[in-house]
């Protein structure tokens, strides 16, 4: 359950990084900051609901890894957004390994 609630923290957060981009952006209005604020209120919802569960080390290495992968995909998918390097995607897949390796524990998945 608490992966679960690591998941709907991320995509809270993609969602108010995506209205916060566009607010920021000029194209953006009101609702856009608005609905910045909501992801980020829906951010430590999930958060504390998380914690009640699973350590702060587990949730927040499970966290990282996981806004790394979608957020970036996010990015490069919808916004096409691109790195200028080889060694920038390399380090993104450092940290999905990264994520995988803490969710996985001292057991292989």
């Amino acid at each position: 359950m608490t992966l679960l609630n690591v998941l709907a923290m991320t995509l809270a957060e993609i969602f108010g990084n995506a209205n916060f981009k566009h607010f920021a952006g000029g194209a953006g209005h009101r609702g856009h900051l608005v609905g910045g604020f909501v992801g980020y209120l829906g951010v430590m919802f999930f958060l504390v609901k998380s914690f009640s569960s699973a350590s702060m080390l587990w949730v927040g290495a499970m966290w990282e890894g996981m806004i790394t992968l979608l957020g970036s995909a996010y990015a490069f998918f919808i916004l096409g957004e691109r790195f200028n390097s080889w060694i920038q995607y390399a380090g993104l897949g450092l940290g999905i390994l990264a994520m995988y390796m803490v969710h996985c524990g001292g057991e292989m998945c």
